[in-house]
């Protein structure tokens, strides 16, 4: 299973509007953040963990041909609006494509995107996507999928633990229930916003500790904001917890069950 991540930065990016700081002046690529996004390659299927408002600039520079289906963290722009883009695989493929979501985020979703359930004319083409809404472990692509509970804030969102493989974003805090759900991971992809604390993610002293107790063997942050220079950052963590970056990409084994998506 091979993993990319395809935006690393929280929902302003990096660099951030209007902003004249060190990190958004930064000539380190690392340092250029897009919105949210990881893309999964396994069985020879293509898999996203969410769809940023960044979808087709990251889709262009990976050459991301193809998308058989989504999971969704959560509905906040940052994560959700880069759907539209999808467009182009239902065309190009002739197939529709499976979205996976929170049962409450799915509902969001239809809200939000009615146009492809409902679509008034077809024009340029809309989305065509089956919606799921999940509560449980699931198969995708011969892959067993488990949501893990996550709180945002107030809000209640969700992580995923794919086989060895578990991205938590936009975190505040993890239940003792989902921690346990995360154990026994090998690399861990984790949000960390700052180095202070913050009321809706966490800070990065939170997800160290986090990562200390999932205890995976490497675990690579993300959702960070211009308060957090890459080089600089890096050099203060151990090397089992380091920032990501836009473009990252690395393996993860895994066990499948089928081939079929």
């Amino acid at each position: 299973m091979k993993v990319t991540i395809l935006g690393s930065g929280t929902s302003m990016g990096v660099p951030t509007l209007t902003c004249k700081c060190p990190v958004c002046r930064s000539t380190d690529a690392r340092d250029k953040r897009l919105r949210s996004g990881v893309w999964i390659q396994a069985n020879g299927h293509s898999i996203l963990i969410d769809v940023s408002i960044d979808f087709r600039q990251q889709a262009l520079a990976h050459d991301i041909a193809d998308v058989d289906a989504v999971l969704i963290t959560h509905t906040h722009s940052d994560h959700v609006a880069g759907i539209d883009d999808l467009r182009i695989y239902n065309m190009v493929h002739k197939k529709r494509i499976r979205v996976y979501a929170r049962p409450s985020n799915a509902e969001e979703l239809r809200r939000r995107f009615d146009y492809c359930f409902n679509p008034v004319q077809r024009g340029g083409g809309v989305p065509e996507i089956d919606l799921h809404p999940i509560d449980a472990p699931f198969q995708v692509c011969g892959l067993r999928v488990t949501p893990i509970a996550v709180k945002h804030g107030i809000l209640d969102i969700y992580g995923y633990r794919i086989g060895r493989f578990a991205l938590v974003t936009d975190a505040s805090y993890l239940s003792d229930e989902s921690i346990e759900r995360l154990r026994g991971v090998e690399v861990l992809v984790l949000n960390a916003l700052r180095r202070e604390p913050h009321p809706t993610h966490f800070g990065l002293g939170q997800a160290l500790e986090t990562a200390r107790r999932i205890a995976p063997r490497q675990t690579f942050f993300v959702h960070m904001s211009h308060k957090l220079g890459h080089a600089e950052t890096n050099a203060t963590l151990p090397p089992d917890a380091q920032l990501a970056y836009d473009g990252l990409s690395f393996e993860v084994p895994n066990s499948t069950e089928s081939r079929t998506c």
